[in-house]
């Protein structure tokens, strides 16, 4: 059994993970999910809403957890080793030394904390952590075996050459999880962007071993897309070579043929969470979103879109743009949809799968 560590939008995480592998997974808590299939570890590197996943070593009564961590300990040779409890047992520093005093060999124990612990500390210190998780009256004991990269995703976002706050607002993240979506884990497939603004979603989708085009009708972001393919191309290791393109063009006149399309669209101007624009003002900017999105249903004829279809928390209610309803009349089967969002912010970003009639 495994069981995966869900980022920042558990839903999300989530619906990536059901789509690139089979079998099934099962919501242990709201932020871990489990996982009874083989799994290929190598394959977890294309994760874009996973923390970390540990696997299962035994299944103890709560008063065992000490003789065991004693047991397991002992027969792994680490150093360094980390305990975190997300089965909110109550552990106090005393079972650290309770543990030293137990143990043979020369251990550190890189905190006395069990609350969770920072991944890249994990990581880079080789750290084997063992995570305590809550099963009916019993503790799972799992052994941490792959942490996502947290310095290759700040690394790429940062130094790409060219980035623009008013059209590269999607972090690299969630757009590998919405090429991930798009090509429920194939490579080689030509993945397009019509609103490619600075190429993130474009960038994501070369790393995973797919051709890519791209468009936008801002000449800036044309050349900046160029850029930074061009730096990804350069400095990241991108197997094999992929066809890319980036053109002007409007979205709602694309008619490239590809396999997928997944995409950011043009979500209005930016607005300011302690002084919004007026409700008025708010619908109609939807009202025009509307209208730009059905143009581009209309045009685009490709088998399946992952589209993140912008709404409006303010004022107390949600302000949508185009319907499900609406997409269904352009020929469009809604597969699933998941809101992504920062913490009082009032754009709210629903990752969208759609399938062509």
């Amino acid at each position: 059994m495994y069981y995966f560590f869900l980022g920042n939008t558990p839903a999300l995480s989530l619906l990536e993970l059901n789509t690139l592998y089979p079998g099934e997974f099962n919501l242990v808590s709201k932020e871990i999910a489990s996982y009874d299939s083989d799994l290929d570890l190598a394959s977890l590197a294309r994760l874009g809403g996973t923390l970390k996943v540990a696997s299962e070593l035994t299944v103890v009564s709560p008063k065992n957890i000490i003789s065991t961590l004693v047991e397991l300990i002992s027969r792994d040779n680490a150093k360094n080793i980390a305990l975190t409890d997300y089965a909110n047992q109550g552990l106090s520093r005393t079972i650290f030394h309770e543990l030293k005093a137990k143990i043979t060999r020369s251990i550190r124990f890189v905190s006395m904390e069990t609350s969770p612990h920072e991944l890249l500390m994990l990581a880079h210190q080789h750290v084997l952590e063992f995570n305590l998780i809550a099963k009916d009256n019993q503790i799972i004991i799992a052994k941490t075996v792959w942490i996502y990269d947290a310095l290759d995703w700040v690394s790429r976002d940062r130094s790409k050459p060219y980035r623009d706050i008013k059209r590269g607002m999607l972090p690299p993240k969630v757009a590998r999880i919405m090429v991930n979506l798009a090509t429920r884990g194939q490579s080689g497939l030509t993945i397009a962007d019509p609103f490619c603004g600075t190429g993130t979603i474009l960038a994501e989708a070369m790393l995973v071993g797919c051709n890519v085009i791209g468009s936008d009708t801002n000449l800036d972001a044309i050349k900046g897309s160029k850029s930074n393919l061009s730096w990804v191309l350069s400095n990241l290791p991108v197997t094999p070579l992929p066809n890319y393109s980036v053109l002007i063009a409007d979205a709602t006149h694309f008619s490239e043929s590809v396999d997928a399309i997944a995409t950011e669209p043009y979500m209005g101007p930016l607005l300011d969470v302690r002084n919004p624009s007026s409700l008025t003002k708010i619908k109609n900017i939807a009202k025009g979103l509307d209208k730009l999105y059905r143009g581009c249903f209309k045009s685009w004829h490709t088998p399946r879109i992952v589209i993140s279809i912008p709404s409006f928390n303010v004022y107390n209610r949600i302000i949508e743009t185009i319907s499900v309803d609406t997409l269904a009349s352009l020929g469009y089967n809604y597969i699933s949809s998941v809101p992504y969002s920062k913490p009082g912010g009032i754009l709210v970003r629903n990752i969208t799968i759609l399938e062509k009639q």
